[in-house]
Parts: C-alpha cells; structure tokens; sequence
C-alpha cells in the first residue's frame, strides 16, 4: 500500500495530495500515484482536481495496465458526478458539460448511461432518485 493510500485510509485528504504529489514528482509516472491524488482530492472535495488526475490515471493506465480497469471507471465517475453536481447549484449547462467528458475519455465506459441520465437529472428532465425528501408531507 502507498503512503498516500494509507494516509487516506486515515482521513489525512491534504497530506495524501501532497504524498502522491511528491511520489509523481520524485518519477513514478505509473497510475497509481495520479489514482491515490485524485481519490483524495475527491474526498477533499477539489473535483476538478480529481477529475484531472483520474483522466491521466486512464490514460496513464492504458500503457501500464497496473489497476483494474474497472475500479479507475468507477472512481472516475464518480469524482465527474460530484463534481457535476456541485458545478449544477452554480451552473447547470457547465455541470451537464462536464459529464460529456465521461465519453470522451471512456468510450466504451460502463457508465454511459449513467452519464446521461444524470445530464438529465441536472437539467431537471428526470426526477433524482437520491432526493427522498421532496414527497415528505405532499
């Protein structure tokens, strides 16, 4: 386990940004290092950090091969939609914007359609099914 992942285990968001931050300065170019920064930066909320960082993760990945496809799709959509999510109270159009990039960087992605119906969920075309609370007391 990298000292980063570890200090995310722990809840130290900041100093995990800045271990896997000095771990890709000090030259390990493989995903591992960029995935550890971007599930912190995550957690820490700085999505377009994390977006940024899982993007080159992908890319990084696809020569290394050194994660599970599939854990990097996840966590990449993940830190898109709440980054979407948090970009729609300030900009809707932007927040729908962003999850376009789900398919460019993952064409054959397993969230595809998830991406677009949370486009819709954003635009307000397609109710959310994670707000329990607007039927309470109707």
């Amino acid at each position: 386990m990298s000292f980063a992942k570890s200090l995310i285990e722990k809840g130290d968001y900041e100093e995990a940004i800045a271990a896997a931050t000095e771990d890709i300065e000090g030259g390990n170019h493989g995903p591992e290092p960029l995935f550890d920064r971007a599930t912190a930066c995550e957690l820490a909320e700085r999505y377009a950090d994390a977006v940024r960082d899982f993007e080159a993760a992908i890319d990084t990945n696809r020569a290394e091969k050194e994660l599970d496809p599939f854990v990097l799709d996840d966590a990449y959509f993940s830190a898109l939609l709440a980054g979407a999510r948090d970009e729609a109270a300030r900009d809707v159009r932007s927040a729908v914007a962003m999850l376009d990039r789900y398919a460019t960087t993952l064409p054959e992605g397993a969230h595809l359609a998830d991406a677009r119906d949370w486009q819709k969920r954003l635009r307000g075309e397609l109710p959310s099914l994670l707000d329990k609370t607007r039927d309470i007391g109707a």
